[in-house]
């Protein structure tokens, strides 16, 4: 009987101690510890409600969805330039950089849909968001000019917006720190901390070190991006140590494992790094709750917030003018182009969305794939990331899986130990 609850309410069961098992629900985001002599007397005469009552107490995922088409996005991912000023040695976007700069026609067109298409009622926050295809402070004047124009349309329509820039830290004045800290902008930097690992994968310690320290000091919201490789995976808690040393005003971190097959010999060799990084990884979130500091990776954000697909897919415009499902396929260089490319904007300024192919794109979910349908954390990875899946090998991608398995147990165990709700991550700290 206890199998026949534990399937149907999609309820995983994890040992713990002694008799003690921890029933986990990704969907209800709730987890109980629990006997199993008591699961079996909650069944048969239904003692013990009010621990196992609310692991079956959840809407289902399909009803959860809130993003059917474009124009449900809340989301708009800009890429203002397909160039760059650093060359780093795991970039996913380089291979496809073909020079292109966004023309502000376009930019503004795409920004008239995404107010636009929201209903008079749409009481949700919007994030416009500024990042690469290539380095978009690049585009500084094309960025601001953006940045301007859709905090006005917002006014008219009565909405709230926010603006986020991700970028490599190397192109800031005084101008630029100036408008970023008026405007309220939350700044992301992509930067790995430690000298010789940044400046052996992305060089220029000095510039974005000392930038980074001029947008804290200008009372600038900035979170800090560091790419996790087999350079620095064995060092992320001496990276994060370093972070609460060197930058104490950060409270927002993401610790994001390297994304790319090229960059590991072998499936083997990806095991063993994934290996470490969760085990690394488990370690900095005990030091950061402790020091009230909200650290992630998109493999975490999964595991804490249930999903049946591995993202909503993107509104992405990129610096050609066409609107790809994900940022990591932004030039028509790159070999998935085809696959993601699902809207672009015409020489009128209009927009126009090919729905048949962005359906396809959003079908890449956990009912499609027939290897997620008796996985135990399928509701923790929602099929995997398109891009791994469509550009690895089927033995890599077993890795990821495996190491998906691996992570959502350990993060599961972490949670019981320090008595956190599954879904506990500490707030980004905007400022209003």
């Amino acid at each position: 009987m206890s199998e026949e609850w534990l399937e149907r309410y999609a309820i995983y069961r994890y040992e713990w101690e002694k008799e003690l098992s921890i029933f986990y629900s990704p969907i209800a985001r709730r987890y109980a510890v629990a006997s199993n002599s008591q699961l079996e007397a909650y069944l048969t005469d239904g003692r013990f409600a009010d621990v196992f009552g609310a692991l079956a107490d959840y809407a289902p995922i399909n009803r959860q969805k809130k993003v059917l088409a474009p124009a449900d996005y809340t989301l708009l991912t800009i890429l203002p330039n397909n160039v760059c000023n650093f060359s780093c040695s795991y970039c996913y976007s380089a291979a496809g950089r073909n020079g292109s700069y966004l023309k502000e026609a376009h930019l503004k067109a795409a920004i008239d849909y995404f107010i636009g298409s929201k209903p008079d009622t749409f009481g949700r926050p919007l994030t416009i968001s500024y990042m690469g295809g290539g380095e978009p402070m690049l585009s500084w004047s094309l960025v601001k000019s953006g940045i301007l124009y859709a905090e006005e349309q917002a006014i008219k329509r009565h909405l709230r917006i926010r603006h986020r820039i991700i970028t490599n830290g190397s192109i800031l004045d005084n101008s630029s720190i100036d408008f970023l800290r008026e405007h309220n902008i939350d700044v992301s930097v992509s930067f790995e901390l430690l000298r010789d690992i940044q400046n052996l994968q992305r060089k220029n310690y000095d510039i974005v070190e000392k930038n980074v320290k001029r947008l804290l000091d200008s009372g600038i919201n900035v979170q800090i991006n560091v790419t996790i490789t087999l350079a620095n995976v064995e060092r992320m808690e001496e990276t994060f140590e370093w972070l609460l040393k060197e930058y104490d005003q950060v409270k927002n971190a993401m610790f994001e494992p390297v994304t790319g097959q090229q960059l590991f010999a072998t499936p083997q060799e990806m095991e063993r790094f994934y290996n470490l990084y969760t085990k690394q990884f488990v370690q900095c979130l005990r030091r950061a709750e402790k020091a009230k500091i909200s650290l992630t990776s998109f493999v975490y954000l999964r595991t804490i917030y249930p999903l049946e697909r591995a993202c909503p897919g993107e509104l992405c415009l990129t610096a050609d003018g066409q609107f790809s499902g994900c940022y990591c396929v932004a030039s028509p260089r790159d070999h998935l182009f085809s696959q993601t490319r699902y809207g672009w904007i015409d020489m009128y300024n209009h927009i126009h969305f090919d729905m048949t192919r962005y359906n396809e794109l959003k079908a890449h979910d956990v009912y499609e794939r027939a290897e997620c349908q008796s996985c135990k954390v399928k509701w923790n990875c929602g099929g995997g990331c398109f891009y791994q899946y469509a550009s690895y090998d089927e033995s890599y991608r077993r890795v990821v899986c495996d190491f998906t398995r691996q992570f959502v147990a350990q993060i599961i165990y972490y949670k019981v130990e320090q008595r956190l709700p599954v879904n506990h991550v500490y707030p980004i700290l905007l400022k209003e």
